[in-house]
């Protein structure tokens, strides 16, 4: 018998276990950063259903503050506090609320992912 010239071809045990490094950091990663971004899903809608209240236009800026944290607190949202919400009067009538804020959540060990919102919504007149 004569001896086969084709190369081998494949994959070795190292490269194997490199791509899986990789596909599980990246599954751990969406895992980590899914909850978030639904969670700020929520406090966007949270704004725009304030925005389609139409006697929210008239309301002072403590009532606004007060619907907000209402809508934010059935939706259990607990990473949004006072301190994020800023509720501005405009000189052209229209009121403005603003939300910022920022997630840090661990990953392993000491990594942590950090993410940074920074929503608005104008009601008009």
């Amino acid at each position: 018998m004569k001896p086969s010239l084709k190369k081998q071809q494949g994959m070795t045990l190292i490269s194997m276990s490199c791509v899986a490094i990789v596909v599980i950091s990246m599954f751990l990663l969406a895992l980590n950063i899914t909850p978030i971004y639904m969670e700020h899903s929520k406090v966007t809608g949270a704004l725009e259903s304030i925005k389609k209240i139409p006697e929210a236009k008239n309301e002072s800026t403590e009532q606004l503050n007060i619907r907000l944290f209402k809508i934010l607190g059935i939706n259990n949202i607990e990473t949004i506090t006072k301190d994020n919400v800023t509720i501005t009067r405009e000189d052209t009538g229209t009121t403005k609320i603003q939300v910022k804020y920022e997630v840090v959540k661990q990953v392993i060990g000491n990594a942590s992912i950090l993410v940074e919102f920074d929503d608005s919504v104008d009601i008009g007149k």
